[in-house]
């Protein structure tokens, strides 16, 4: 009898200790990812698994001049840091120089603003995903991924870099997939 009780509590911390190692595993945020959530609801549309200090860039058609548009960042501790941003024209809504200790140049055709090591990261980047011509795309380890196929064009996003458990990445589709 006394052989049974120690065998059954034995059996019963081991039970236990699988079961916490499964709800760390599903519930412990510890996947690091570049968000694509609905800016009025905050649902998670779709992801993109990352790590710190890596790169993407996001690039769309300008609705004016009908040019390419390529924006570069770093993501760093969950902000998203600006790092350059190439363009063709610098007519309506483009700069035509850059501001503080930004560099400006032009190379192939193109105007480069190289962002300074002092600009300020942001915790998310707002984007109304085109609908007619921007074809917004995401760009991350040489993969392109066209946004309006993951979130629908039209829709209003906040990117941001965080954290996930598998139970949140569960409700979002992972564009590697």
């Amino acid at each position: 009898m006394a052989r049974s009780i120690k065998t059954w509590g034995t059996l019963t911390a081991f039970i236990f200790i699988i079961i916490a190692a499964l709800a760390v595993f599903i519930f412990y945020p510890y996947h690091y990812i570049l968000t694509l959530e609905q800016q009025r609801s905050g649902n998670l549309l779709a992801y993109l698994p990352l790590k710190d200090n890596h790169n993407f860039q996001i690039k769309y058609t300008h609705s004016v001049h009908l040019s390419e548009v390529v924006e570069y960042y770093q993501v760093n501790g969950g902000n998203i840091k600006p790092i350059k941003l190439v363009y063709e024209d610098t007519a309506i809504g483009m700069p035509s120089n850059a501001h503080g200790d930004d560099t400006f140049r032009m190379e192939d055709g193109k105007y480069i603003i190289e962002k300074s090591d002092d600009t300020k990261p942001f915790e998310e980047l707002n984007l109304s995903v085109g609908q007619v011509r921007a074809e917004h795309k995401v760009i991350h380890n040489n993969q392109t991924h066209l946004l309006k196929d993951y979130v629908g064009a039209g829709t209003n996003l906040s990117i941001d870099a965080k954290k996930r458990s598998r139970w949140q990445l569960w409700k979002g589709v992972n564009m590697l997939e």
